[in-house]
């Protein structure tokens, strides 16, 4: 055997040997991972399994990790099913004792390492909070969502009914401000059948990861068949998120406030007011069902400590269905009841539950 015949026998033996063998297992797919850290045009991400997906980091808040990739579209995922996570942009990271770090990173394991101008940073992913991408912009911290939902009706009965819902949102990395306003107008063959109003402010600043402060939290109500010309409800309490995941988020708060409500009408003699302190509580879980379906489900409560305030109580379920883009189509269903309700001045006594269904399109921003 010449050198020439061995070479080449060297050489396919060689081939041969790279190629898997029939019926064996394939290369595992992180052999064929990313770009190297910080170089490339788009952010990667590496499950626990070793798969990697390419695509654009929009936010992690708290363990929540929103992610835009071309093929699938927005996901929201669970951090803690994230292993590592490469990204060539910049990006402001959040850490718990307050600090703020502008740059590119590469987060493998328990380990974060932020490229800046200075140079390289590395923290404990534990003590991560956020990620906002770019810098810090005020628009990054907000979010909104209106539904409108309408019945007309013509012929041989008139009837029409209009509702909106406008829920407003600004959270940052150590506070979250929520307004949420909902109005339903109804009338029936010219009779005016519906006239309510409900707003709900609350500003919570987070002592942790789950505990956060409610200062203040204000609530309007208008429902004029339900004789209350006005009923407002400021106080201040705790929070605690019960779950806090990709795809669900659970909340509970309780507190103290006080109660002041004004009647459209009184019988003669009556107090045309009713006040006092009073109990607040709630809970507020949203729920990702699918990657187009969600659901939402809302409870507040008011404890009177006077016995003439009685117990307050407002609920609302919401199915929502992503149709196109940033377009929904919602279903609702409320129920507010009132524990006293008040006489009118000609010894009406409204019902004290009502319960209203509610479709419509939303969009959310």
């Amino acid at each position: 055997m010449n050198i020439r015949t061995l070479v080449l026998l060297t050489v396919v033996g060689a081939t041969m040997a790279s190629q898997p063998l029939p019926g064996s297992a394939e290369p595992k797919a992180d052999l064929y991972g990313p770009p190297r850290p910080r170089t490339g045009d788009f952010d990667w991400i590496q499950f626990k399994n070793g798969e990697w997906l390419k695509g654009e980091i929009k936010d992690l808040l708290d363990e929540s990790f929103s992610f835009d990739s071309d093929e699938l579209d927005r996901l929201q995922l669970d951090w803690k099913d994230i292993y590592a996570v490469y990204s060539p942009r910049q990006h402001t990271f959040v850490f718990e004792d307050n600090t703020s770090v502008l740059g590119t990173m590469q987060i493998v394991g328990d380990r974060v390492t932020v490229t800046t101008l200075e140079g390289e940073k590395r923290y404990d992913r534990a003590d991560l909070m956020s990620i906002i991408p770019g810098g810090h912009t005020e628009w990054d911290y907000w979010s909104l969502k209106y539904t409108f939902a309408g019945t007309f009706r013509q012929g041989n009965t008139d009837q029409t009914d209009i509702s909106s819902f406008l829920s407003v949102q600004r959270r940052s990395p150590k506070a979250r401000t929520r307004l949420e306003y909902r109005d339903t107008f109804g009338s029936l063959e010219g009779k005016e059948t519906i006239n309510n109003q409900l707003a709900n402010l609350h500003h919570d600043i987070f002592l942790s990861r789950r505990v956060y402060l409610v200062m203040p939290s204000v609530q309007y109500y208008r429902d004029k068949f339900q004789n209350i010309a006005y009923r407002l409800t400021p106080g201040a309490g705790l929070g605690y998120e019960l779950i806090d995941s990709g795809i669900m988020e659970w909340i509970v708060s309780g507190g103290a406030g006080y109660q002041y409500t004004r009647f459209d009408e009184v019988e003669p003699g009556e107090d045309s007011s009713a006040s006092g302190a009073a109990i607040l509580g709630g809970t507020d879980l949203n729920w990702e069902l699918t990657e187009k379906l969600d659901f939402e489900f809302q409870y507040t409560t008011t404890i009177g400590l006077d016995e003439d305030m009685g117990i307050t109580q407002h609920a609302r379920t919401t199915l929502s269905v992503n149709v196109w883009k940033d377009f929904d189509f919602d279903v609702s269903l409320t129920w507010d009841r009132v524990g006293s309700a008040q006489r009118t001045s000609d010894g009406e006594e409204p019902d004290e539950d009502d319960v209203r269904l509610y479709v419509g399109i939303g969009w959310e921003l």
